[in-house]
């Protein structure tokens, strides 16, 4: 009997574990399940719950529960309040967003359940939980599309509101609602388009009354240079003529300077080769002093025998008196020698002072012809810089004659365009009668608006200014002809100050 009662307990004992592994099973086939430490360190997982997750039980088991919660909240005193009140046996159901392997978002519908042993003391926890993450996603979409479509639909009718308020003319029909989220930017938008289209308008308004007194002034002005400008265009014509015949002045200016500047450079090359030939002359002077000096020299050896002479004379009429009859003969022969030696003698001192007056003579010529030739270089010099001197003016004028005839060029185009100026100041004349009926026809058209403003009142009038009576063409051409007179200074630096003035 106590064998058979034994053997029914234990059946029933089976019966019951078996009916909880079939319970077991059946919530890992449902759930998600996973256990935990008193302190979060996970245990184990089900498929379900690794599937969920994207990891293998290997890259979790160990790690904490931390691993699947926001960083930022894994830090805070709520999360550790959590699982110290899990510790204490506290149950925790709900909706929680997790994060999957690579940061993932996950939703997950579950129950935080701690178990309890035969002491009757939490010693591990267990969570059951379904994934979600689909039908929470849609929740908040459709969420979100229902608030967008709310506010679109309150946008949309504040806006039509406000439009028709414009469209009427009305620029101070500013929203006031308020716009939420991405629908605040359109507000601030069109408040601020609405705030430039009114100040435009205010501008437009004014600018419109300014712009009827600005055609008026325009149309005076046109007027009064159309007069001016035909009288420019008669000076212009004036002044081209008088241009010619300045143009030609100077061409001709410029061809005499030329041929004097010829004519100093053949000049200077006579006076040049006149230099050489001078100093050919005093070196022939030279020459014909030291010839003078040997002379001189050369006379007084035959002064020196004519004395010799006369001694050898003497000494023989000496001998030929001591030889008596005998040396009669040779006595005269001895007299004879010694009369052309005297007559030698006297001829050889004659010599000597001509030729003594010969080269003082001759050395005064010398002196007189270095001082010739020393004047010849300074003329050749003075005619040198007079020769470059020339020169630069032919060039100046030559240049000149070269801007003279680009600015008589300049002119006639000048006067070309002054004739077309004339024709366009006409036109202009009548466009701004024309500006004048568009503007007032412009300010009844913004008239219309209401920009919240006081109506702008007309600007007044400005004074004509005053624009000079004389013609500066002609001034300019005044001035040019006096420049060009005989005894004015230099012509080509008044030529170049007046036309920088013109």
């Amino acid at each position: 009997m106590p064998f058979t009662l034994f053997n029914k307990g234990r059946e029933t004992t089976d019966a019951r574990l078996a009916e909880l592994e079939a319970t077991v099973a059946a919530i890992h086939r449902s759930q998600a399940v996973i256990e935990f430490e008193l302190d979060g360190t996970i245990l184990t997982a089900n498929t379900n719950f690794l599937k969920t997750v994207g990891y293998s039980l290997d890259e979790i088991r160990g790690r904490h529960h931390s691993m699947f919660a926001d960083p930022d909240f894994a830090r805070t005193n709520e999360y550790k309040q959590f699982w110290l009140n899990l510790g204490r046996g506290e149950f925790f159901a709900g909706k929680f967003q997790r994060q999957g392997k690579g940061g993932v978002e996950i939703w997950i519908q579950g129950a935080y359940n701690p178990v309890f042993d035969a002491a009757g003391k939490p010693c591990k926890v267990i969570k059951f939980c379904t994934d979600i993450t689909q039908a929470e996603h849609e929740r908040l979409a459709n969420d979100a599309l229902r608030r967008t479509e709310a506010e679109q639909g309150a946008v949309v009718l504040t806006l039509a509101d406000n439009l028709r308020r414009m469209a009427a003319g009305d620029l101070t029909a500013e929203i006031t609602a308020a716009f939420e989220g991405r629908f605040a930017s359109i507000k601030s938008d069109y408040n601020t388009a609405l705030e430039a289209m009114r100040q435009a308008m205010d501008s437009i308004a004014s600018s419109a009354s300014g712009v009827r007194n600005g055609s008026n002034e325009i149309t005076l002005a046109s007027e009064d240079l159309s007069k001016r400008t035909e009288q420019q265009a008669a000076s212009l014509e004036e002044t081209a003529a008088a241009l010619d015949e300045i143009t030609a002045t100077v061409r001709r200016s410029a061809d005499g300077a030329k041929s004097a500047s010829t004519a100093a450079s053949t000049t200077r090359q006579e006076v040049t080769r006149s230099g050489e030939i001078m100093r050919d002359a005093i070196a022939a002077m030279g020459e014909i002093e030291q010839s003078s000096g040997k002379i001189g020299q050369i006379i007084g050896v035959i002064d020196e025998i004519a004395f010799q002479t006369n001694l050898l004379a003497l000494n023989a009429g000496v001998e030929a008196a001591r030889a008596g009859e005998a040396g009669r003969g040779f006595a005269v022969v001895a007299q004879e020698v010694r009369a052309l030696a005297q007559r030698s003698a006297e001829a050889a001192k004659e010599i000597k002072t001509l030729i003594a007056n010969s080269s003082a003579q001759v050395e005064r010529g010398a002196k007189l012809v270095g001082d010739t030739g020393q004047s010849l270089n300074g003329i050749v010099g003075r005619i040198a810089e007079i020769d470059t001197l020339i020169s630069e003016i032919a060039q100046s004028a030559h240049e000149q004659a070269g801007g003279l005839n680009q600015v008589n060029t300049a002119i006639n185009q000048m006067d070309q365009v002054t004739q077309r100026n004339a024709a366009m100041v006409e036109e202009a004349t009548a466009a701004a009668a024309s500006l004048r009926n568009e503007a007032s026809a412009l300010s009844e058209l913004v008239s219309r608006f209401d920009t919240g403003a006081a109506t702008a009142q007309p600007a007044p009038r400005s004074a004509p200014v005053a624009r000079p009576t004389s013609n500066p063409v002609a001034a300019a051409q005044s001035r040019i002809a006096q420049s060009f007179r005989p005894g004015s200074g230099s012509a080509a630096v008044a030529v170049s100050q007046e036309w920088e003035e013109f």
